[in-house]
């Protein structure tokens, strides 16, 4: 290997342990401050049980003298990999920039915040209208019956399972849009599944939520076929629907509406700018 050669490798090396460095940093912050403030966070987690978790205020209970703290140690270790993750990620992005052209790093900038906001959109979900209608359902369907008791890892185990896995269900539009734009899975591919998804739905809304009850299952099931849809109309804007629709306009405009072609060319200048996937 020639000096130059060298000289660049031990350059790159460099960047990669600070990048390295500052995601365990990141991870530190986080398991940390999870820690110092659980009290506030386990409050924020029983909050949508609305206060039936067990006859003892509404709190849930612990079995074993151990029990407690490996919840708070689990609850500290999940807030270091959420504060270190996006750091990853960037530290990622910038690590390949250099060997990315203008356009696709322009795509990793809009890509990359576009899937956060929809994973935080599915965690919202799951946070805001799952857990609370779901709890309430399955905490009071044996009343006058039997009394819950439910205990920290359980009820833990059940939220932090339905809010990553349902935040993970929402990225499917974007995920949809990538295999799209780089022809790995085409729109014709995507429509003729179609007709499975409502099936695939409820199987997958199985999988992924602790408990068997229709009510939650349901719940999943439902937005993961409207994301699907809408996956399906990103993918068919990723494979160039919308330089079809603007030649299906074009020929409207001409034939039809009389519209006069320099007008017409300035539209389309309008909506290339506006659409960055189109050349």
């Amino acid at each position: 290997m020639s000096a130059p050669n060298r000289g660049a490798a031990h350059r790159f090396g460099r960047k990669v342990k600070f990048r390295v460095l500052w995601t365990f940093v990141a991870f530190g912050i986080g398991a940390a401050s999870t820690w110092h403030f659980r009290q506030t966070i386990f409050g924020l987690l029983f909050a949508p049980a609305g206060g039936s978790l067990s006859p003892y205020g509404g709190l849930p209970i612990y079995t074993s003298p151990t029990e407690m703290f490996g919840a708070t140690f689990s609850l500290a270790m999940k807030g270091g990999f959420a504060a270190a993750f996006p750091v990853l990620v960037v530290s990622v992005y910038q690590l390949a920039s250099p060997l990315l052209n203008h356009q696709q790093r322009r795509f990793a900038v809009i890509f990359l915040p576009s899937m956060l906001v929809c994973y935080l959109g599915g965690a919202a979900f799951a946070y805001f209208v799952m857990l609370p209608t779901g709890l309430r359902f399955l905490l009071h369907f044996g009343e006058g019956i039997a009394v819950p008791v439910i205990t920290i890892t359980e009820y833990m185990k059940l939220v932090t399972a339905l809010v990553f896995w349902v935040g993970v269900v929402f990225e499917l539009p974007p995920a949809m849009f990538l295999l799209a734009k780089f022809r790995i899975v085409s729109f014709r591919r995507f429509r003729k599944f179609q007709k499975y998804v409502p099936v695939a739905a409820f199987i997958v809304s199985a999988i992924i939520t602790p408990t068997f009850d229709m009510v939650n299952s349901t719940m999943v099931a439902v937005p993961i076929i409207v994301l699907f849809e809408v996956g399906l109309a990103l993918s068919w804007l990723a494979e160039g629907g919308p330089r079809r629709l603007t030649l299906w306009l074009r020929t409207i405009a001409h034939r039809i509406l009389r519209i006069p072609r320099n007008l017409w060319a300035m539209v389309i200048r309008i909506l290339r700018r506006l659409m960055f996937w189109q050349r």
